[in-house]
């Protein structure tokens, strides 16, 4: 009995961990989660085009420390898209469009490129949380990595 109840409470504990991320929905939309372990989220979550297709996403990195290698993950959100017109990464949902980065060509030749600014109307957050698991033993928390987006509408123009 007493282990039943300690392993209730362990649960419950490990419930009370999640539930601030489950809560925090005002931080936007979940829209990556991965396992850490080793690895160390790079501060250069970014927009990225695909010019040609008028495509856009988001790109965040991990650099795992003692191995030194990296991991690189592409993050599709539904509604973010590259305008070529306007040459701005754009998120539209509702009838509504918000320009979360403006695209600048740069450099000639081989060089070109395309430089992408953030307007800062679409927040890209990121947060750890300890995630419960139970593996029919024991209950042992895994810390994950989670990433926000975040459109302001209040910078929100019809489309």
């Amino acid at each position: 009995m007493i282990s039943r109840l300690s392993t209730a409470a362990v649960l419950a504990l490990g419930l009370g961990l999640v539930l601030p991320a489950v809560q925090a929905a005002d931080d936007g939309t979940r829209i990556f989660k991965t396992p850490v372990g080793a690895a160390e989220a790079s501060k250069s979550k970014k927009f990225v085009i695909n010019p040609e297709l008028g495509r856009a996403w988001v790109e965040v990195d991990f650099h795992y420390a003692v191995s030194e290698t990296s991991d690189h993950h592409r993050v599709a959100v539904p509604g973010l898209r590259y305008d070529r017109e306007r040459s701005e990464v754009v998120f539209d949902a509702d009838g509504r469009r918000v320009v979360c980065a403006t695209v600048q060509d740069r450099g000639r030749w081989v060089f070109r490129h395309h430089h992408i600014k953030p307007t800062g109307n679409c927040e890209l957050m990121h947060r750890y949380i300890k995630v419960p698991m139970d593996d029919g033993f024991y209950i042992s928390h895994i810390e994950h990595f989670e990433l926000h987006f975040k459109p302001s509408l209040d910078h929100a123009s019809a489309s």
